[in-house]
């Protein structure tokens, strides 16, 4: 095995990897792509890819940069390292949003009489193209200043507060700092996600030290109050006796409900991958799912156009039925080899000494290896 794959986390890949799984499946559905009615509702029930997503990014910049934050001869480079990556994925955002408008094009969405000039002022003003990537920009761009708090030794609570009443503002104007107007990711909103990933990835060592009796209650809890948000949200799709937590349930702009119910769910998930990981490590299933993670940007880009022409073929092969579930299947697995061809890639490349073998850089959409 790679000596660099030995140095890894392989839980956040496998954790990265199921939330691009269930991010494919959920954006189908957007797409209009039929998986049946009670596939699709199953779906919209346990759906979780956003927030966890936004929460496993947070885990990583923890988990991986703030040890090495905290070594003054490594501080200045892992800043800057950060910093670098922020602009990378601008170029990323652009390129992407640049083809996908294009597509679009081509496909008959988007009017190709539109003035080109105004589309890529938008684009270049993070205008159009999506939000999700220009929101990882900003909050790893910001990642310096958030480890400079971490690495003190009350200033977790300082960020985690600050961040907190930054949320509560947002529950009145949520798009009080968007650049695109009405996105779906509002960074004043989606960033208490991220910071509290960025805490619990602070403390991952020692929670994966806590004795399992531990990681079980806290992992009930959180399925509780998963459970009682479930009931408040759906109780009405099962004819229940109606639970009203007071609380509202929208993704766009995110609710403290909908914030909660994500963070629940991805707890449960995180204490049931750490229980059984010493199961789950070596099996067929989670090391497929590692690949997705191990290379969460490509894939994520890439699942954007893949989604994107499934949209497409779902409307013109609307004959099929709830058959388009198969879509589901080959997306996956498309997406799967094009991570294994950059493993294969990367790995021939080191052999032949073509690149420089650096330590290990995951971030927070992915690793930079």
């Amino acid at each position: 095995m790679n000596s660099r794959l030995k140095n890894r986390d392989s839980r956040l890949d496998f954790l990265r990897g199921l939330c691009l799984i269930d991010m494919v499946l959920i954006h189908l559905v957007y797409q209009n792509v039929q998986f049946g009615k009670m596939m699709g509702s199953l779906l919209s029930y346990s759906r979780f890819a956003a927030g966890g997503f936004i929460f496993v990014a947070g885990m990583g910049i923890g988990t991986i940069f703030l040890p090495k934050a905290r070594d003054p001869l490594r501080r200045a480079d892992v800043y800057r390292s950060l910093w670098y990556r922020a602009v990378y994925l601008l170029g990323v955002q652009y390129l992407n949003a640049m083809g996908l408008l294009g597509l679009d094009i081509i496909c008959g969405i988007r009017a190709a009489s539109n003035n080109p000039l105004v589309i890529w002022r938008n684009v270049l003003l993070l205008r159009e193209g999506g939000d999700l990537l220009p929101f990882y920009v900003l909050m790893i761009a910001l990642s310096p200043l958030l480890l400079e708090l971490f690495r003190r030794r009350w200033g977790w609570m300082v960020a985690v507060g600050g961040s907190g009443i930054l949320f509560a503002i947002g529950h009145n104007h949520p798009w009080l700092f968007a650049i695109a107007a009405h996105g779906y990711f509002p960074p004043i909103l989606w960033q208490f996600i991220f910071i509290l990933g960025l805490a619990f990835g602070s403390v991952w060592k020692e929670f994966a030290a806590l004795r399992n009796s531990i990681k079980i209650a806290i992992g009930f809890v959180a399925a509780i109050v998963f459970g009682l948000l479930f009931v408040s949200e759906y109780s009405s799709d099962f004819g229940w006796p109606n639970l009203n937590l007071g609380v509202g349930f929208t993704k766009v702009p995110l609710s403290f409900g909908e914030m909660l119910r994500y963070l629940s769910l991805f707890i449960v998930i995180v204490c049931m991958t750490d229980l059984l990981w010493p199961i789950l490590s070596d099996s067929i299933p989670a090391r497929f799912v590692q690949t997705l993670g191990r290379k969460s940007l490509p894939v994520y880009v890439a699942h954007l156009w893949i989604v994107e022409l499934a949209g497409y073929l779902a409307v013109t092969w609307w004959w099929m039925g709830a058959w388009q579930i198969s879509f589901a299947v080959v997306a996956i697995g498309l997406l799967w080899v094009f991570a294994w061809r950059l493993d294969v890639r990367k790995s021939a490349l080191k052999s032949r000494r073509l690149v420089p073998v650096y330590a290990t850089r995951d971030t927070a959409m992915g690793t930079a290896q």
